[in-house]
């Protein structure tokens, strides 16, 4: 007999949950409280411009994505970044300084004082730290220095995560990082050794990764998943509560009105953690509920702008740039979308895409359309010395962006982990259980599909 099971959450991981389950013969039906699948992943076509308003790209880190791709016929799509895209840029006293990519490029970089430079040479000398978390900033402080942390992890940590190395995690955030320091001792000997480990795993260090997207943006990938789960995705679906009954489980799920108890032999959450405290009180203490409830997920604006080409005298020679907290800037950084990939502006024409708001300036995020529109554009003419307005804009404002693995988070995973233990048949997965990028969404939906017999 089939066994049946509910997925609830129709972003990337659970559409990849139901994807795999289904291939493996379970019943699977996916729960969508909007109207559509997908979750933060949405590509759009307008005026001759293409435009991810969520992830723009992913890396091929792992073999589970490149099968994913594989398995559903999307190779003739796929994309990879532009060889200059490999090319990035970090702003120093308002200039654009490349992110160096070699010893020797390092040496002879611009971004980074002479005494930045010489207090790397004192990293495989220092003692590890003591085991215990601590704060990505104290980290990198003290194993690279100030600078350092100012002018690359900061402005990093700000551009991709929307975070706060001041209060994230170095060992739940940035857990292969501090695996480095506490297995080899130095974050650059287990920079050397820990490649030859990768290889013998057929794993790929996200800096070296090789970076894609489609011809029509990410969100091909998620629309492949939907159109092989069309009788399996149920969408304006709100799940009430769950609850477990003799080793079974009861969904209360409403729709357009009316509401229903269902039941199922296994249920996956693939819901952000502030979703969930109404969803598991039958299943979780107040205090347990609180502890996801609390999990920070700053504000962040995406907004896309096209320009003529002619009024951006700049070359846009690479993937684009970040902006560390010391330069005082009201973005966070901007990508050249018309450099990474092809298809992004009409003939005659660039775009970006910047980004506002985050844990750094949260309140940035939720500015009036127009006045975020302003606002990035007078970064941009500054920076780069635009000399018009955008022809094309597009806002999207997310209200809570990407969860924070902020200090503390081990509690977050432990009480995932516990709750599984404790209710045979739940499982969690998403953004919020191994990392926050595509792949690592991906690889968590594949890490519950192999627990699930």
């Amino acid at each position: 007999m089939k066994r049946n099971i509910a997925i609830i959450g129709g972003g990337i991981s659970g559409l990849c949950v139901a994807y795999w389950l289904k291939k493996e013969g379970f019943e699977v039906r996916l729960f969508e409280r909007s109207d559509r699948v997908g979750g933060v992943i949405t590509s759009e076509r307008s005026d001759g411009f293409l435009f991810d308003m969520g992830p723009n790209s992913a890396l091929e880190t792992s073999e589970v994505l490149k099968s994913l791709v594989r398995d559903l016929e999307l190779e003739d799509q796929k994309v990879y970044g532009n060889e200059a895209s490999g090319k990035r840029y970090i702003l120093r006293n308002g200039e654009l300084a490349p992110v160096p990519t070699s010893p020797l490029a390092f040496i002879r970089s611009g971004l980074f004082s002479w005494k930045a430079k010489l207090r790397l040479l004192k990293e495989p000398f220092l003692k590890p730290t003591s085991g215990e978390d601590i704060a990505l900033a104290d980290f990198v402080r003290y194993r690279l220095g100030q600078e350092f942390l100012d002018y690359a992890i900061n402005p990093f940590v700000a551009g991709v995560y929307a975070g706060d190395p001041q209060y994230l995690s170095t060992a739940t955030g940035f857990p292969k990082l501090y695996a480095l320091e506490q297995k080899y001792g130095s974050l650059i000997k287990g920079t050397v050794q820990g490649a030859r480990e990768r290889k013998k795993r057929k794993e790929v260090a996200k800096n070296r990764a090789r970076m894609f997207s489609f011809t029509d943006g990410m969100q091909v990938l998620t629309d492949a998943l939907a159109a092989n789960l069309k009788q399996e995705i149920h969408t304006n679906v709100v799940v009430n509560r769950l609850s477990e009954q003799d080793g079974r489980y009861q969904l209360e799920v409403s729709r357009n009105g009316g509401s229903q108890a269902l039941s199922f032999d296994h249920v996956v959450v693939c819901v952000p953690t502030f979703a969930m405290k109404d969803l598991l009180s039958p299943v979780a203490s107040p205090e347990e509920l609180q502890l996801l409830s609390d999990v920070y997920y700053p504000p962040v604006s995406v907004v896309f702008t096209g320009f003529r080409k002619e009024a951006v005298p700049r070359e846009l020679d690479g993937f684009g740039f970040l902006v560390p907290e010391v330069e005082n800037r009201s973005i966070l950084g901007s990508l050249w979308s018309s450099s990474i990939f092809p298809g992004r502006a009409p003939e005659g024409h660039v775009a970006f895409t910047s980004f506002v708001g985050g844990a750094r300036q949260p309140d940035n995020a939720l500015l009036p359309d127009d006045d975020l529109t302003r606002l990035v554009f007078e970064e941009l003419k500054d920076i780069l010395n635009i000399r018009e307005k955008p022809v094309f804009v597009r806002v999207k404002k997310w209200k809570r962006a990407i969860p924070q693995y902020r200090m503390g988070y081990q509690g977050i995973q432990g009480l995932l982990g516990d709750l599984e233990n404790r209710f045979p048949g739940l499982y969690f997965a998403g953004n919020y259980r191994r990392g926050i990028s595509v792949g690592d969404s991906v690889l968590s939906a594949f890490d519950v599909v192999g627990k699930i017999q």
